[in-house]
C-alpha cells in the first residue's frame, strides 16, 4: 500500500490569476453596492395597492445585488482567516491527528500486542498522510473528520497556516489506492501553491454563492412574479422589463464566478498530473465522479469528463489555451448576455426594436473601453506573459516554450476586444430612445387658398414654413429653493473647483411625460461627470445637460438653475433644470435635479400649417463621488 512518495514535481506556469482578479473587479463594485442596497430597501417598502409593483421591482432587484453581497463576504473571510478556520472546523467536525476522539489506540504491553524488539511499527494512515504533506508543503497542517459529505479539500488556518481536511471517503481510497489519494492531496496542494485557499476551499463565500444561488432566483423571482399575477399587475411593462434583466443578470454575474473557479480547479489538476502522472489523476476522477459530486456542485467544478479530457492532455497547447482563455471568454460572454437582456428589456419599456438593438450595441460598443475589466486583463495577460519568458530562459524545456507561446496567444484576446471597442464601428443614435405614443397628433389651421371664396377677395399666400417661437416654462414644476440662503451676488465666498461622476442614480420619478422617458434620461445620467467651477457654475458631461448658475448658497448647500434652446427647421425645444447640489464632508455628495423640456413642432404641408406641443418633466436624485 505504501512507497516512496512521488517526486516533488518542476514548478509549472498556471494561468494567471483570475480568480483574484475577479475578486479585485467584484471588490471596485463596493461602492455601487452600497448605493443599490439603499435604493432597495427603499422599494422594499412599499407592499400595499399599485405599489406592489414597486415591491416585486426591489425583490428583483435584491437578486441581482445578492451575488455582489457573496463577493463582498468573500473578501471579508480573507481579512480573518482564523474565524472561517473555526467556523469549518466546527461545521464538519474536524480534528487535530492527535485528538483523543480520533488518535490511534496505543497497545498496552500486557496485550501482547506490541511490536517484537527491533521491529519498527507501520505508522498509522494519519501519520502517513501528515508525512506526505510536510513532504511537499511543509507547514501544512492535517485535520481529519469522521463524515463522508467530502473527500479532501484546503482551507486556510491563519494568514500563514494552511489546513488539508481528510474525510472517510479519503480514508478509504488512502487505505486501497495510496496513489489515488496522493493525487488527490495533490491536487488540494496545487491550490495551495496559488494561494487560492484564502479565496476558495472549504467554507468560502466565494463557492458557497454558486451553492445557493438557484434557492435563492426561485424565491426571490418566482415568487416576485406570482405575486404580480396574482394582484393583476403581471403586464406592468417596469416589472416584466426588470424581470428580464434579472433572468439574464444572474448568470452575468456568475458567469465570471464560474469561470475563475473552473480555471483554479483546471490549474490544480495540471499540478497533480504533472505530480502523480495523468493515468492516476484520470483514475482518481473516476472514483470520484459518483461520490463527491452534488448537482450544484458541478456549478463551480468542471464536469468530470472535461477534467479527464484535460488531465490526459494536461500539458498539450490546446489544453493550456483552455485554460488561459477560459476567463476572458467568459468576461466576453458577460457582454453578450448584457446584450441579449437589455434589448427585450428597452423593447418592453417602448423603444422599437431596431432603436434598442442600436442603443444596446453603441451601449456594448463603449463599454469595451470604457470599463476597466479588459484593460486589467490585457495587463495581467502581458504581465505574466514576461514571466513565462524569464521562466523559459531559466528553464531550457520544450513546456516553458509553449507556455510562452499560450501567453503570447492569451495577450492577443483582449488586445483585439479592446481593438474592436476603440475602433468608430457603432455609434449611439440619435434622438430620444423612445417614441411617445400620440404624439404627431395636431391641431392645424388652414388658410384660404387663392381663387377660393367671393370675387371681392383677395388669395392669401401659403405660410412660410419657419420654427415657431421658444415655449414658456411649464407651470407648477416643483422646486428646491427654501427662501433662504445666501444670494450669490459676491457675499458667499467663490467655490474651490471640483469634479465628481455619478456614483449612482438613487430615484427617478415621471412628474409628466411616460416613466420611460424619465428612466431614459436617468440611465444617460449613470455615466455624466460634473465639473463645479470658480464661478459657481455647474457643468456635466455629457453636454447634453445645460451650464447651471448658482442662485443661492448656504454653507454645503448650492441651489442652481438652467436652460438651453434648440432650433431646428421646423421646432423649438427648451430645457429647464433646477438643482441642488449638497456637498458635506460627512456624506456623499448628492445632487437633486428637477429637469422639463418642451417641444413646439410647426410644419406647412401644401398650404396647411400644422402645430403640436408635447411636454416631459421629471425629478432625479444622485448620489456623486469626488475625483
Amino acid at each position: 500500500m505504501s512507497g516512496p512518495p512521488p517526486a516533488r514535481p518542476a514548478r509549472a506556469g498556471g494561468p494567471p490569476p483570475w480568480l483574484w482578479l475577479t475578486l479585485v473587479l467584484f471588490l471596485a463594485d463596493a461602492p455601487a453596492l452600497i448605493a443599490q442596497t439603499f435604493g432597495v430597501g427603499g422599494g422594499l417598502g412599499q407592499v400595499g395597492g399599485a405599489d406592489r409593483v414597486l415591491f416585486v421591482i426591489a425583490m428583483l432587484g435584491l437578486v441581482q445585488l445578492l451575488p455582489l453581497f457573496f463577493l463582498l463576504a468573500a473578501v471579508l473571510a480573507i481579512f480573518a482567516p482564523r474565524v472561517r478556520c473555526h467556523f469549518v472546523e466546527r461545521r464538519y467536525g474536524l480534528l487535530p491527528p492527535d485528538d483523543p476522539l480520533i488518535a490511534p489506540p496505543r497497545a498496552a504491553p500486557w496485550t501482547g500486542t506490541s511490536p517484537a524488539p527491533g521491529e519498527v511499527p507501520a505508522p498509522h494512515f494519519q501519520d502517513q498522510i501528515a508525512a506526505f504533506l510536510n513532504d511537499h508543503a511543509p507547514g501544512t497542517q492535517l485535520r481529519v473528520s469522521t463524515q463522508s459529505s467530502l473527500s479532501a479539500r484546503v482551507y486556510p488556518g491563519s494568514w500563514r497556516v494552511t489546513r488539508v481536511g481528510v474525510f472517510a471517503p479519503f480514508v478509504h481510497l488512502w487505505e486501497t489506492d495510496v496513489e489515488a489519494a496522493r493525487a488527490v492531496l495533490l491536487h488540494e496542494l496545487g491550490h495551495l501553491r496559488r494561494g487560492e485557499q484564502h479565496v476558495a476551499g472549504l467554507g468560502s463565500p466565494f463557492t458557497a454563492l454558486v451553492r445557493v444561488w438557484p434557492y435563492v432566483l426561485a424565491g426571490l423571482v418566482v415568487v416576485p412574479v406570482t405575486l404580480l399575477f396574482v394582484t393583476g399587475y403581471a403586464t406592468a411593462p417596469l416589472a416584466l422589463a426588470q424581470v428580464v434583466l434579472v433572468l439574464f443578470g444572474v448568470p452575468k454575474a456568475l458567469l465570471l464566478v464560474i469561470a475563475a473557479l473552473w480555471s483554479a480547479e483546471l490549474a490544480a489538476d495540471r499540478f497533480a498530473a504533472r505530480a502523480a502522472g495523468p493515468d492516476t489523476l484520470v483514475r482518481v476522477l473516476r472514483h470520484l465522479e459518483d461520490g463527491d459530486r452534488s448537482g450544484l456542485a458541478r456549478l463551480y467544478h468542471p464536469p468530470v469528463r472535461l477534467r479527464i479530457w484535460f488531465a490526459s492532455r494536461a500539458e498539450s497547447v490546446g489544453a493550456q489555451l483552455l485554460l488561459t482563455l477560459l476567463w476572458p471568454s467568459a468576461l466576453l460572454g458577460q457582454l453578450l448576455l448584457a446584450v441579449l437582456g437589455a434589448v427585450p428589456a428597452y423593447v418592453l419599456l417602448g423603444a422599437t426594436l431596431d432603436r434598442a438593438t442600436s442603443e444596446v450595441l453603441a451601449m456594448a460598443h463603449e463599454a469595451l473601453t470604457a470599463q476597466p475589466a479588459w484593460w486589467v486583463t490585457l495587463a495581467v495577460a502581458l504581465v505574466w506573459l514576461l514571466v513565462a519568458r524569464v521562466r523559459s530562459r531559466r528553464e531550457v524545456r520544450p513546456a516553458a516554450d509553449r507556455s510562452s507561446i499560450v501567453y503570447a496567444t492569451a495577450v492577443l484576446f483582449p488586445a483585439v476586444v479592446l481593438l474592436v471597442g476603440l475602433l468608430p464601428l457603432v455609434s449611439r443614435p440619435t434622438g430620444d430612445l423612445y417614441a411617445d405614443e400620440g404624439e404627431g397628433q395636431s391641431v392645424s389651421t388652414e388658410s384660404p387658398r387663392a381663387g377660393e371664396g367671393g370675387a371681392g377677395r383677395t388669395s392669401t399666400a401659403c405660410p412660410s414654413p419657419s420654427a415657431p417661437p421658444a415655449p414658456i416654462r411649464p407651470e407648477g414644476l416643483p422646486t428646491f429653493r427654501t427662501g433662504s440662503g445666501t444670494a450669490s451676488n459676491g457675499s458667499a465666498s467663490p467655490p474651490v473647483p471640483r469634479t465628481f461622476r455619478t456614483l449612482t442614480v438613487t430615484s427617478v420619478e415621471p412628474l409628466t411625460g411616460s416613466a420611460s422617458q424619465a428612466q431614459d434620461f436617468g440611465d444617460r445620467l449613470r455615466r455624466a461627470r460634473w465639473t463645479l467651477h470658480s464661478d459657481g457654475s455647474l457643468t456635466a458631461d455629457p453636454a447634453e445637460i445645460p451650464a447651471l448658475r448658482t442662485t443661492d448658497v448656504n454653507d454645503t448647500t448650492r441651489w442652481l438653475t438652467g436652460q438651453r434652446t434648440g432650433h431646428t427647421d421646423v421646432s423649438t425645444t427648451t430645457t429647464w433644470l433646477e438643482a441642488r447640489l449638497v456637498v458635506d464632508a460627512d456624506r456623499s455628495p448628492r445632487l437633486d435635479l428637477v429637469r422639463a423640456a418642451t417641444q413646439a413642432m410647426r410644419a406647412v404641408v401644401n398650404c396647411q400649417e400644422f402645430t403640436s406641443t408635447s411636454s416631459t418633466a421629471m425629478r432625479l436624485s444622485l448620489t456623486l463621488i469626488a475625483q
